[in-house]
């Protein structure tokens, strides 16, 4: 496999210290036992997944559908489903890539049902929604707005496919494969999406090329001020 390209691993311990609580919960709850003791009709089992992965499920959600009722309704439609076929349900070496995938798959299809047409959106065609957390967008410092509202316009450039793939990267420090998985796309074709969305970043933000993949980070997650110390300091 090829090795993975070494801004990836630019300040990797301050990405380690801010992915912990993720980490934290993919070790705990993303193994086999949890897994199947749910299968077995596990209440409490039931009920760790759900509000461990509730908020990572709507913050990327909202991605594609900004309407958050709508996703919210997606996520309970989705844990009502599982538990309904519970004994039915597959294998799963992590149960946050299976949730990611199966969310993804449920918001297309019910966006799909919405347009009322024989048309289907494709990949390609799903706009991912890579916007200012609310924080960044209440922020009075005009030399820290100019300087986000430049991440933001260099971001707002890429692709949709580049930007989801770079959102499940930087946000729940997936692995290639991970995202592979969730995206339904081959593990090569991850990394050309962040590859290619890397190099463009450090064309367009060269005064941050060193921070850039912990400004990713940050800038996909909440709270939103260690993105602007940051930028300051730059």
């Amino acid at each position: 496999m090829k090795p993975e390209n070494p801004i990836l691993l630019t300040e990797k311990r301050a990405l380690d210290r801010h992915f912990k609580i993720d980490l934290n919960v993919e070790k705990a709850f993303g193994s086999e036992p949890l897994w199947e003791s749910l299968k077995a009709g596990e209440t409490d089992s039931f009920e760790k997944i759900f509000k461990e992965f509730y908020r990572p499920l709507l913050n990327y959600g909202i991605r594609f559908n900004s309407d958050r009722e709508e996703v919210k309704d997606c996520i309970q439609i989705l844990f009502i489903k599982i538990w309904e076929r519970k004994e039915y349900l597959g294998e799963s070496d992590s149960i946050r890539n299976y949730l990611l995938a199966s969310l993804r798959r449920l918001i297309i299809k019910r966006m799909n049902a919405a347009k009322n047409t024989f048309i289907g959106l494709d990949d390609n065609d799903i706009e991912f929604h890579a916007d200012l957390s609310i924080e960044a967008q209440m922020i009075h410092d005009q030399t820290s707005l100019d300087s986000i509202n430049v991440l933001q316009a260099a971001i707002d450039k890429l692709p949709n496919r580049q930007k989801e793939a770079l959102f499940l990267r930087f946000y729940g420090d997936q692995s290639f494969a991970d995202i592979a998985e969730v995206m339904n796309i081959s593990t090569r074709a991850v990394y050309k999406l962040i590859y290619k969305a890397l190099d463009s970043l450090n064309e367009d933000l060269a005064p941050y090329a060193k921070r850039i993949p912990l400004l990713l980070a940050l800038f996909f997650s909440l709270p939103f001020e260690p993105v602007i110390d940051l930028l300051r300091e730059s």
